[in-house]
């Protein structure tokens, strides 16, 4: 399984074994990782587990987020990845058999799987334990079949949607050449956002994402074949 290890001061503080769907970072005692320091935030970051993908993503922390020193809203994570929060290191390890699908699948990620970052890609707070980042009530997301494929409207009410042809996507989609999870859509306090995890090409508004992408009401989706529309409910599209 895959593994978080917290470093200080180059000595090792903590080894997480990834044994469950997301794990929080932060100073506040609910989290996962609890890291005592004051330049981290009570509810710092998080990492997301979607299929075999693991995205981690920046719950607007204060001082920011880094991965190889490059500051993230949210971003794919990769077998010896360096994320940075605060004066603490975290390092991200796959076991050797996570590696080895990991890098059969690279092999068939073309355009989609180019490192790029940017745009600020969500996942939802971190509501653990019954904790309120926010204090203020989220809209509810939904995305708007307009291909003609019959599948109507599907709300986005889960911290993180995944979209492709496996069995347990929330947003399942057919074809030969449709990955087992296309993209996922994560929910935050702010918004939602759209990430490609690999296999098939993911557009929006008809250009080309690569990682993450911060969605707007009435932005349009494509993968593969299907094409679907995201708004917010109470955007003035909401029936």
């Amino acid at each position: 399984m895959a593994r978080v290890i917290l470093v200080f001061n180059k000595q090792v503080v903590k080894d997480y074994p990834f044994t469950k769907e997301n794990m929080t970072i932060g100073r506040a005692d609910e989290n996962d990782i609890v890291i005592d320091n004051l330049a981290v935030s009570g509810y710092h970051a998080r990492i997301d587990k979607a299929g075999d993908t693991y995205i981690l993503t920046d719950l607007q922390s204060t001082n920011g987020t880094f991965v190889n020193d490059k500051k993230i809203v949210s971003y794919r994570l990769r077998h010896k990845d360096k994320v940075s929060i605060g004066k603490h290191l975290l390092f991200f390890a796959l076991s050797k058999s996570q590696q080895a699908k990991a890098s059969e699948g690279e092999l068939d990620e073309t355009m989609v799987l180019d490192t790029a970052r940017q745009k600020e890609l969500l996942a939802k707070q971190a509501k653990k334990k019954g904790i309120d980042l926010t204090g203020a009530k989220e809209k509810l997301g939904v995305v708007s079949f307009i291909d003609g494929s019959d599948q109507g409207e599907i709300q986005l009410s889960k911290k993180l949607t995944k979209i492709g042809k496996a069995e347990t996507a929330e947003i399942r989609l057919g074809g030969l050449f449709m990955a087992t999870t296309a993209a996922t859509i994560s929910r935050r306090p702010n918004g939602y956002a759209i990430t490609a995890t690999g296999g098939t090409k993911v557009k929006v508004n008809n250009q080309v994402i690569r990682e993450g992408q911060i969605l707007n009401d009435f932005d349009t989706i494509e993968i593969g074949s299907y094409k679907f529309q995201f708004y917010t409910q109470g955007s003035g599209d909401e029936k």
